[in-house]
Parts: C-alpha cells; structure tokens; sequence
C-alpha cells in the first residue's frame, strides 16, 4: 500500500473514531487508586514512552507525528505541548538509547539525535526497511539487552506470508545490523515489554478472527532467550491446529512455543508494561498491565479495559483481574457504542501509570493513594 493509501485510511479511521467526552466517573479501579486526565491530545494517541529526562511522548500515529508533553512541575498536567516529529508515515513504537531517539514508521526504523534539553529529535538516520503497510501496518520498537526489536503483524488474517518477516518479532543492533527473525508465527505482536525478573521479552498478541466469538485466544507470550516457532497460522492458544491449516499444523504445532496467558478471544491487547513503579502497593510490584482495545467482530463486545497479571516469582502467571474498567459500559452490546479504547501503557519516573485512548483523545494518568 503507498503512503498515499495508507493515509487516506488512517483518515478513514479517523473519522469513524469520534472523539467522545470522557466521563471519569465510569472508569472504575480497585480502592485506593485515583484516575485522571493527564491531557487531552486532540488526536488519537497510541504508544507511550518517557524520554532519559522524564517527558512523556506519544506517537499519534494516524497524524503522523510524535508529541511531547513536559511537566517539569511535576503538577500532573503538561505546561505545554511540543511537536517532536511530523509528516511521518504512521509512527507507532518508540526506544531510546546511548543519546539517539528510535521511531518505527510503517515502512522503516529511524535514529535521531535527541536534545533532551530542547525536546528536539533531528538528523533522521534509517536503520532499517520493514516490509510496506499491509493489513497489520504499526511496528513497535523495544530497546532490551542491548539489542532492538521491532514486531511486524501479519498481512493477512491467516495465511502463509511470501515476506517472511511478516508475522513476526525482529532483532537487529542499535545500528540496524544483524537483522534476523527471532520470534516467528505471531500474527500480530502489538505490545512489546522486557520483563526484568526473567531477561526476556514479553509480547501482546492479536489472534485470527472468524471462528466466532470465543476462539481463539488472545495471547501473552514469553520470547525466551533465544526466540522461536510461536505457531501462527498453523496453530493458536495451547498448539490448538488451525482448521486453515491442519497439514501444516499436524507437522508444525507439537513444537511450538505456547502462549504464558491465553485471553478472551478478540479483546485485541495492544500496550503491555510491567511495573516496576514503587508508588503502587508491593503487591503490584512486577506484575504485568496490559491494555485491551477491544473487539471488532464480536457478537457481545469485550476488552475496552486494563487489565493485571499477577506474576509468582516474577514469570509464572496468575489468571487476568480486571484493573481499570467502565470504557465500555455494561449491557453495552452494539458495535461501536463505548467511552474509550484504551492502547499504550508506561510507568513514569513520578510513579503513576499512564494510559492512552487512541478513540477519545486523553492520556490518563492513574495514581495510589488512600
């Protein structure tokens, strides 16, 4: 898809995705926590990230630009708004590292120098090609080890992809060397977190749709040390074997790699982080938030929520509990009616939580205090 295309879709989009105003007085955390509106983007912000100084960007992927929002006061609210980046072709994932600020855009990887000072990303320096837009079309970034991945979906909804970098997570160097797949068969790994306890990097993953309202599985996966087979679109969940695909399944899913969390199916998690926040209660310490955007194709919606994996020994799951809920109020059953839907998740140096809402505009910023 050219970028022409590419934009006049996510202008589509755009459009359908009306910007609402946001009741706080839906939005429901367990006892102790306070949510809040950080700002209002009057965009659509998707992923989160907070510079070596503390200010949080935002990649408004279908405007094509990357925002800064400082507050130096520490007042719980940007004193203004910067434009780090424009006319970029879909930005979504963000990384920093030794001095240099890393954008994905749909088609490529890009370094800039950073002036933490000024909040001025300059010298664009492409690191690496990906494969063009498609239906999957934002790339994540993730600095871990040393080492930069980026997550390319899928073209397709099931399907045996011609580029074989599709459907997967990538690893290359700091400079773009060294490029190899290292997570294959995720349709769509949106989310991308290194888990501390473990070394090792979690991904959010979207399953295929029309198979009905309950299968298959979303999914949270552990990439390993080393990566790996992970199934797609041969087999989903616990090496369930694809009806699509069940020559290939037969010989391929004994040996794939199966998912740490299985979800609902279509509740679509994007934005995934671990806290290592000590603002929160100890009990939170570690565990792993995820952001559900939630379904498209369901006959009963499902997601539109935060949601907290309680981790034993900072790696062994326990079953999902809802955290933030109320963007999607119950007995709302037809498509399209909610508050919010909610994308990227990160920590700040202030240890708040902050979450973004890529269909009503605001970034929230969640806090503990009794």
């Amino acid at each position: 898809m050219r970028r022409s295309k590419l934009v006049l879709l996510l202008a589509v989009f755009a459009l359908s995705c009306r910007a609402r105003e946001v009741d706080l007085t839906r939005l429901k955390a367990p006892a102790g926590f306070h949510i809040e509106v950080f700002t209002n983007t009057g965009g659509h912000p998707r992923l989160l990230t907070f510079t070596p100084g503390g200010v949080l960007l935002a990649s408004l992927t279908n405007e094509g630009e990357i925002v800064a929002y400082p507050d130096p006061s520490h007042s719980g609210h940007p004193e203004r708004t910067v434009k780090v980046l424009q006319d970029l072709n879909a930005p979504h994932g963000m990384a920093f590292y030794q001095g240099k600020l890393y954008v994905a855009e749909t088609n490529r990887v890009a370094s800039y120098d950073w002036d933490e000072q000024n909040l001025r990303a300059t010298n664009a320096h492409e690191i690496a090609q990906l494969p063009r837009s498609g239906m999957h079309f934002t790339r994540t970034l993730l600095m871990a080890n040393g080492k930069l991945y980026v997550s390319v979906g899928s073209d397709c909804n099931v399907c045996d992809e011609e580029d074989q970098r599709r459907a997967t997570v990538l690893e290359m160097n700091p400079d773009g060397s060294g490029q190899r797949i290292f997570g294959r068969g995720l349709r769509n790994a949106v989310g991308l977190a290194l888990n501390q306890k473990t070394g090792t990097v979690w991904v959010s993953v979207n399953g295929r749709d029309w198979l009905g309202d309950d299968l298959p599985p979303d999914e949270i996966y552990d990439l390993g040390k080393s990566g790996g087979d992970f199934g797609w679109p041969a087999c989903y969940g616990n090496r369930v074997i694809d009806p699509a695909h069940k020559e290939e399944g037969e010989k391929r899913c004994p040996g794939a790699i199966m998912p740490k969390v299985n979800l609902q199916a279509h509740s679509a998690p994007l934005g995934l982080a671990f806290n290592t926040s000590t603002q929160f209660p100890a009990e939170y310490r570690d565990d792993l938030f995820v952001a559900l955007h939630g379904s498209w194709n369901r006959s009963v919606p499902t997601g539109y929520k935060i949601i907290r994996i309680h981790l034993l020994n900072g790696s062994e799951p326990e079953p999902p509990q809802d955290f933030i809920t109320g963007w999607l109020a119950p007995g709302e059953t037809k498509k399209g009616v909610w508050m919010g839907r909610p994308v990227g998740i990160a920590f700040g140096p202030d240890g708040a939580m902050y979450v973004s809402d890529d269909f009503s505009g605001p970034i929230y910023r969640v806090t503990y205090g009794k």
